[in-house]
């Protein structure tokens, strides 16, 4: 009986991190997994690329947006791309996104 107390207990205070993470991070205004220093990649469409977890922008170009994440590289190619956002380490890349690659390495 005791064995199953231990694991409630567990599985309660899981629960309760998870929702405490999920607090501070809809005060801050980022992703939850951002605030581990988690990378997260999220397209819509052809035309927008939004990224967490970023580093530093390497390469800035209107054909090429090079990004540093942790542990490797994101290289986004296309036409007319701008970063619209970069704030605390969410970035924004909007353009007509012809290919998207990854690099081991910074």
């Amino acid at each position: 009986m005791q064995k199953n107390n231990e694991k409630n207990y567990g599985k309660n205070s899981e629960k309760k991190r998870k929702g405490l993470v999920d607090v501070l991070s809809e005060g801050i205004g980022l992703p939850s997994d951002a605030l581990f220093g988690e990378i997260r990649i999220e397209m819509r469409g052809r035309d927008t690329l939004f990224v967490s977890g970023c580093r530093r922008i390497l390469k800035y170009c209107t054909n090429e947006i090079k990004l540093a994440v942790k542990g490797f590289c994101i290289d986004v190619m296309g036409c007319d791309l701008i970063c619209t956002t970069y704030h605390y380490g969410t970035v924004t890349v909007e353009g007509c996104i012809c290919s998207i690659s990854f690099e081991d390495g910074v």
